[in-house]
C-alpha cells in the first residue's frame, strides 16, 4: 500500500495532539493588520489576535500561495508520499486554486486536493475521519477517496454573532447579506450551504437563537446519530462554557470547547457561538 500523507490549511483547528498523532501537514492562512501579515498560529497565535481586536484593530485575511503549498508538497512527493488535501471551502477563500496551481506546477503529481465546503473544525472533522480510516483502519487511498464526498454531508454547523459586521466587512456574508439592514432587530442562526453561510432561521433573541440551535442539533442528531461535536467560541469564553454545559445535559457525553483562530475570527468577530458536528449516517 502506497504511503499517504494529508495536508490541509490551518482553519481546521483540530487540537494539536489530532495532528501530531497522524501527523497531518498544515499550511498557514494570513492575517493581515495594516502592512503586518501573520502566518495563523505560526506568527500569530489566538490570545495576541483577540488582545489587538479589543483594541479595536481590524484585520484582513488572505490564503496560502502557491508557492506555499509547494514547500508542503514536494518534499512528500519526493520521500514517496501520495497526497490527500482537503481544504476550506473555494467558495469562501482562494485556498483550493492555490493548492491546485502548486499541483500543476508540480507536474499534476498524486495529489487529491478536496474542497470540503467548510472551514473550522467542518472541515477538522473530515480531516480527523480521513486520517481514522487511512492510518487506523488501513482503507486504501483509493477507498477513502471514494468515500470523501459523503463526509461533507454529514457535517453541520450552526452559529449566532452578536452582529453580522464582522462577516460583511470582508464579502464574506454569502447568501445571508440580505440581513445586513435588519441585523439589530434579529439575531440570525448561520449556517453552511454548498461553502457558503446562509440564513437558516431569524429568532429575534439572541437567547431564542442559542435555544433553537441546539433544538435543531438536537434534531439532525436523533435522526443521524453523532459521532464528533464541539461548541466554538471566539473571546466570550464564559458564555461558550455555559451554552456547552447545556449541550452536554442534552446529549449526554463529553462536549469540548474550541477557540476559533484568527483568519476565521476576523470574520465572524470575537463574539460568536457555535455548534459545529458531525453524524454517524
Amino acid at each position: 500500500m502506497k504511503k499517504v500523507k494529508i495536508v490541509t490549511d490551518s482553519t481546521c483547528y483540530l487540537p494539536e495532539e489530532i495532528i501530531k498523532k497522524y501527523d497531518i501537514k498544515i499550511a498557514p492562512l494570513y492575517v493581515r493588520f495594516g502592512d503586518e501579515t501573520y502566518a495563523e498560529h505560526v506568527d500569530m497565535q489566538d490570545e495576541e489576535y483577540y488582545e489587538r481586536m479589543k483594541k479595536g484593530e481590524l484585520a484582513d485575511t488572505t490564503q496560502p500561495s502557491t508557492d506555499d503549498f509547494i514547500k508542503l508538497y514536494e518534499p512528500l512527493l519526493e520521500g514517496g508520499y501520495s497526497i490527500i488535501s482537503p481544504l476550506m471551502s473555494a467558495n469562501m477563500s482562494g485556498t483550493v486554486n492555490a493548492a491546485n496551481a502548486a499541483k500543476k506546477a508540480l507536474g499534476n503529481p498524486d495529489i487529491y486536493i478536496f474542497d470540503s465546503q467548510f472551514n473550522s473544525l467542518g472541515l477538522g472533522y473530515q480531516v480527523l475521519e480521513i486520517a481514522k480510516k487511512l492510518y487506523e483502519e488501513g482503507m486504501s487511498k483509493e477507498d477513502v477517496i471514494k468515500e470523501m464526498p459523503a463526509m461533507k454531508d454529514k457535517m453541520n454547523i450552526f452559529f449566532v454573532l452578536k452582529d453580522l459586521f464582522y462577516l460583511a466587512r470582508l464579502g464574506r456574508i454569502g447568501h445571508a447579506k440580505a440581513l445586513v439592514g435588519s441585523i439589530v432587530k434579529i439575531k440570525p442562526i448561520l449556517y453552511f450551504h454548498d461553502g457558503f453561510v446562509d440564513t437558516l432561521e431569524q429568532p429575534r433573541t439572541l437567547k431564542k437563537a442559542k435555544a433553537r440551535m441546539l433544538e435543531l442539533t438536537k434534531e439532525i442528531v436523533d435522526e443521524r446519530g453523532l459521532k464528533y461535536i464541539s461548541v466554538i467560541w471566539g473571546d466570550n469564553r464564559e458564555e461558550a462554557e455555559e451554552y456547552r454545559d447545556l449541550c452536554e445535559k442534552e446529549f449526554g457525553v463529553k462536549i469540548p470547547l474550541t477557540r476559533l483562530g484568527p483568519v476565521i475570527a476576523t470574520h465572524t468577530g470575537p463574539k460568536v457561538l457555535s455548534i459545529h458536528f458531525y453524524t454517524e449516517r
